[in-house]
């Protein structure tokens, strides 16, 4: 777990390179749901697109990938269909019954991450085959933006595999790193040739990639502008892969809401932390058509962000309310599978602090209450 140490480390620095913008970053929550992105799709259940899994198994196991079907509108929507929330785990104490349980009262979870410890998959996929799952081996968590990104893709590739087999059924995509942050543009398009390798050897061997987990505040515009450039994300769509992302914000998730980057438009629908990928999505892939489906892989309240001035307190006190605010701008966006809120099962880890399995129940009732919506 050290290199996640590193990497929110690193986000630390990122907060404080914004300190200067954060003068008025605890203004009150925008009434209603703010202005709606220019993009809907129809939120009708029954017209999902189904990727059957490509591991052992499928003959017995009737485990399936559920892809929204993504389409660019003219009128668009508020927030709309169920709850996009869901769990990280670091072990998986409590996750596999939670799913069970919110299956029961006749809704789904949206997302189970795993990290090392993927066998409780199975039984997430078995009461709830509409739960994404996404898979993390910390076998290579990151690599240096140097050398042929092909060769580093194949090194990194065979670390995974294995530890990944045994699950490949029951685990619809996998992260390659974790939190990697190139120093220049050049690295980041170095990043995105390393992937296009990594996507071709994953198909080859049966599996779905889950492509970046850039970390809070990571990339920059005009980074992201050169990542498409390179094709990542159309190479993507054709072969069933998806973009990881991680959000997370101090104190409030809206901190820093509104507040625009430098030389770039203000947008009252978006922030530097909690829906920063629309800058992407909306500004870049929708108009050149390159959207793949987004799973936010780890996300919610990180004290490591916290400035000078800003509250401490116990955030697990408000970090439903917190939560629920972040998931009705993320049903705004029908590319967006799930959010994975981390973490469950981290006590007795590195990550105790974060661990909020105590705050299940009041998570199941709120999932339960729009499974109609």
């Amino acid at each position: 777990m050290r290199r996640i140490q590193t990497a929110r480390s690193g986000r630390r620095e990122f907060i404080k390179n914004l300190a200067a913008l954060g003068t008025c970053a605890l203004a009150e929550r925008m009434p209603g749901l703010g202005v709606l992105p220019a993009y809907a799709t129809t939120s009708d259940p029954n017209l999902r697109t189904p990727h059957e899994s490509d591991g052992p198994g499928d003959d017995q196991l009737p485990y399936h990938t559920f892809i929204p079907l993504v389409a660019v509108g003219e009128a668009p929507q508020g927030a709309h269909g169920p709850s996009k929330l869901g769990l990280h785990t670091i072990n998986s104490i409590g996750a596999a019954d939670f799913v069970q349980d919110v299956y029961e009262d006749d809704a789904h979870v949206a997302i189970v991450k795993a990290v090392n410890e993927f066998g409780f998959l199975r039984l997430v996929k078995g009461c709830s085959p509409e739960t994404l799952t996404i898979g993390r081996s910390t076998a290579v968590q990151g690599v240096s933006a140097d050398g042929d990104p092909t060769q580093k893709a194949e090194w990194v590739m065979d670390q995974h595999m294995p530890r990944w087999a045994y699950e490949k059924d029951v685990v619809d995509f996998w992260e390659v790193l974790n939190e990697n942050d190139p120093p220049s543009i050049a690295g980041h398009t170095w990043l995105a040739q390393f992937y296009i390798a990594a996507m071709s050897i994953a198909e080859e061997n049966g599996y779905k990639l889950a492509l970046f987990s850039y970390s809070t505040g990571v990339p920059e515009p005009e980074e992201w502008e050169a990542i498409a450039a390179t094709g990542v994300f159309t190479r993507a769509g054709q072969g069933g892969h998806i973009l990881a992302l991680h959000e997370y914000a101090w104190p409030t998730m809206d901190y820093l809401w509104g507040v625009p980057f430098e030389g770039q438009p203000t947008y009252p629908d978006r922030g530097l932390l909690a829906m920063r990928y629309r800058y992407l999505y909306e500004d870049i892939l929708i108009p050149s058509s390159q959207v793949i489906p987004l799973a936010i892989t780890e996300c919610g309240l990180d004290p490591m962000l916290r400035q000078p001035g800003q509250p401490t307190g116990d955030w697990m006190d408000r970090f439903v309310a917190e939560m629920t605010w972040y998931d009705t701008h993320l049903r705004e966006d029908d590319y967006v599978l799930g959010a994975a809120m981390f973490t469950t099962g981290g006590g007795g880890t590195t990550w105790s602090d974060y661990d909020f399995t105590e705050l299940l129940p009041d998570f199941q009732d709120y999932i339960v209450s729009l499974k109609n919506s």
